[in-house]
């Protein structure tokens, strides 16, 4: 495992970043995403400096690659990229679910939902099975928040938790489970300390160019152009 570690979560409405050494966190910065563009740097600056390390000094990195905010992911996937070519450090790029899951500090045998606002209603979540690094029970998907507690049907008797920023607001949702728990996280960086210390983890900067989005962008790609052929140009010209 590299060692000592540089945390980024720049996707999240609260933005965070770590230096870990071992798994342990020795420093921690967080400020609310209107901010962060200005704060960024300056927070990785007064980790590392608590820290006592420099740039050159860290093991690797990890930056969560969404989803979240589309303008937060890709500053913090940037940013790394930016180190990574730099200093050629090793890089991991666990997602804002696993980040989420692993901040949930459930027990066996619970199902944990990490859920992502997507905007319009809806959320993109997954749901896990807990442990120090949690184990997908199925891929993400794009549900409206009324229907997250089907994440977790089809394990009766099993407790469940709900957790991601936000989350809060869904208790008032009619026919919510009383046994569904909602969670407010806190900053997610620590938590992906853990994750990118376990020895699952998967080092792949080329992961830096593909960020995770709960749905895809907005923007429709140009459609290319066709050449005109020199002749009938000159003759429309």
């Amino acid at each position: 495992m590299p060692d000592p570690l540089l945390i980024l979560d720049t996707g999240s409405p609260l933005v965070s970043v770590a230096v870990a050494r071992g798994g342990a966190v020795v420093a921690a910065r967080s400020v609310a995403i209107e901010r962060s563009s200005t704060r960024l740097l300056a927070m990785v600056r007064e980790v590392l400096e608590e820290a006592g390390i420099g740039m050159r000094g860290l093991g690797g990195i990890a930056v969560l690659r969404g989803p979240g905010s589309f303008t937060g992911v890709r500053i913090g996937l940037a940013t790394v990229l930016g180190f990574h070519q730099a200093l050629g450090v090793p890089v991991a790029t666990p997602t804002s679910f696993q980040a989420l899951a692993a901040a949930a500090d459930a027990e066996p045998p619970a199902v944990v939902i990490a859920a992502v606002d997507a905007l319009r209603g809806e959320w993109s979540a997954q749901a896990f099975a807990p442990g120090p690094v949690p184990q997908a029970l199925a891929e993400p998907e794009l549900v409206p928040g009324p229907e997250l507690p089907r994440l977790a049907a089809g394990r009766p008797g099993v407790p469940g938790v709900v957790i991601g920023f936000g989350v809060s607001r869904l208790a008032g949702l009619p026919g919510w489970p009383a046994d569904l728990r909602l969670v407010e996280p806190g900053p997610l960086a620590p938590a992906a300390a853990r994750l990118a210390a376990s020895p699952e983890t998967v080092w792949n900067p080329s992961l830096l160019t593909h960020p995770l989005y709960s749905r895809p962008p907005a923007f429709t790609p140009a459609r290319p152009r066709t050449p005109v052929p020199a002749g009938r140009a000159t003759q429309e010209a």
